[in-house]
């Protein structure tokens, strides 16, 4: 190698070893960043997507009346339930004697009878006072109050 060339070879040899040395023995904390890896599902393996909607309410629950015909009377005598306006209502019936369930105001009926249970669902959206009876036999069985 001619004498000319060699200060420039020394010049690009030395800079090549700082920017070796300095690569090799830079701090952890200066590393590339490795992406996150998402997470997966145990069940299908796929990536898990994170959401930012809230999780929504539960549905409001819904005032129940049982009653139990025996003997063509309601056991326990008469069940009452109150609730408020634009509440959900289940009202359920058992019967050892086969009739039909009116809700009145509601003009709301179902089919009862031994084994057969009848099942009202509606929302109270009529304010008062309302019969529930064995329509054929004109037992009344329950009450039902829907306040404003």
């Amino acid at each position: 190698m001619s004498r000319r060339l060699l200060p420039p070879a020394l010049a690009i040899a030395g800079a090549a070893l700082l920017v070796g040395l300095f690569v090799a023995l830079r701090p952890a904390d200066e590393a590339e960043p490795t992406p996150p890896v998402p997470a997966t599902t145990a069940e299908t393996g796929t990536p898990e997507v994170a959401t930012t909607e809230p999780t929504p309410p539960p549905p409001p629950p819904v005032a129940t009346l049982r009653a139990t015909i025996r003997d063509g009377r309601p056991r326990g005598g008469i069940q009452r339930l109150t609730v408020e306006r634009r509440e959900r209502v289940r009202i359920v019936v058992r019967s050892d004697v086969a009739d039909h369930v009116h809700v009145h105001g509601y003009d709301l009926m179902r089919d009862v009878a031994p084994g057969r249970q009848a099942t009202i669902g509606f929302r109270a959206t009529i304010v008062g006072r309302f019969e529930i009876e064995l329509e054929d036999s004109g037992v009344l069985i329950a009450e039902l109050e829907v306040r404003p």
